[in-house]
């Protein structure tokens, strides 16, 4: 069976679509990360971060996001194509995971940015980024 893969992501959260060539199929798995918010200008509220803080807070932040990262790439099961897509950069990280292992790195084919959608419009994004037909 051919299978086909598109991932969106972002810090919070990733949705795996698994499909068939047909796209007649399409399987969600819904995925929820532990990666903390960026915290913009060092700030924790109302009170500053130190520097030692922040750079804590940015180690966690790399730490979850590979963790998070592990755990989408597991549900890659014999990918023939993967797609990955988004709103903001952790479509990035993802993609440098997914190329880090070598069985992945050649069905990676698109890297695409994109907002938040609703289920439908993610199966639609799924197929068009694939060239899957139209149900």
């Amino acid at each position: 069976m051919y299978t086909l893969y598109g991932i969106w992501v972002d810090h919070a959260h990733a949705f795996v679509v698994k499909t068939n060539k047909t796209g007649d199929m399409m399987e969600i798995t819904k995925l929820s990360s532990s990666v903390p918010p960026h915290n913009h200008g060092g700030l924790d509220g109302d009170e500053r971060l130190s520097i030692t803080d922040q750079q804590t807070h940015m180690e966690t932040r790399k730490n979850e996001m590979n963790k998070f990262c592990k755990a989408i790439i597991a549900q890659l099961k014999n990918p023939d194509e993967i797609v990955i897509f988004g709103p903001g950069t952790a479509k990035h990280d993802l993609k440098h995971h997914v190329e880090d292992v070598k069985a992945l790195a050649p069905h990676l084919t698109k890297v695409e940015t994109t907002d938040k959608l609703s289920e439908s419009e993610l199966k639609e994004k799924v197929r068009e980024l694939l060239n899957l037909p139209r149900s």
